[in-house]
């Protein structure tokens, strides 16, 4: 009977339903004008709203100024820095200085090369914090809300889609899939309505 099919129609219009909903979060990527209505994907037109809050919260809560600081300038990474200082101090005297200074050569021994080394352990220690401190000062200079707004709006409506959806697909897809599952569960809810009316 024709009344059997009513969960598959249901389930179809229901997956249908929700993929046409779907698509208009992007298309038409450009405002399309019919003279009564106007049409336009719902991302591509507030692109400029997404592209402020996007900024806003990048910057606030995921790379503000004092975050990045903190992951750059850390007791850890002072350390990396110092060491790798001392590694081109030690090549460079050992080899480029010798190679470039003959004279200076015969003077600069193993034991004079540690001395000198050692000079320049101890002032690193108070360089490399003071070089750091300048870099990151440069950090705050930098208007993370206004460049992640600026990329943003700058992104074609097919790059946006394209970017949103590598984030969301799976959960879309799943928004389809629940929209046949409905549809189908009030189609047999259909059926059955219609079955107990007829059997009273």
């Amino acid at each position: 009977m024709l009344i059997y099919a009513i969960p598959f129609i249901s389930a179809a219009i229901g997956w249908f339903t929700n993929y046409v909903a779907i698509k208009m979060l992007f298309y038409p990527r450009e405002e399309k004008d019919f003279g009564i209505v106007k049409l336009h994907g719902i991302f591509p037109k507030r692109k400029p709203v997404l592209a402020e809050r996007l900024g806003r919260i990048v910057a606030n809560d995921l790379l503000s100024a004092k975050v990045l600081k903190e992951r750059i300038d850390n007791d850890d990474n002072r350390s990396k820095l110092k060491s790798a200082i001392m590694v081109q101090v030690d090549d460079y005297l050992k080899t480029k200085f010798k190679e470039s200074n003959k004279m200076f050569a015969m003077f600069l021994n193993d034991k004079v090369i540690e001395q000198l080394k050692d000079r320049l352990e101890v002032m690193l220690e108070d360089l490399v914090p003071q070089l750091m401190l300048q870099m990151t000062g440069k950090i705050e200079e930098i208007d993370v809300e206004k460049l992640v707004h600026d990329r943003v709006i700058n992104f074609s409506n097919e790059k946006l889609e394209n970017l949103l959806m590598s984030v969301i697909k799976k959960e879309l897809s799943f928004i389809e899939l629940a929209g046949a599952v409905l549809g189908f569960v009030i189609g047999l809810m259909q059926v059955g309505i219609v079955l107990a009316g007829g059997a009273m």
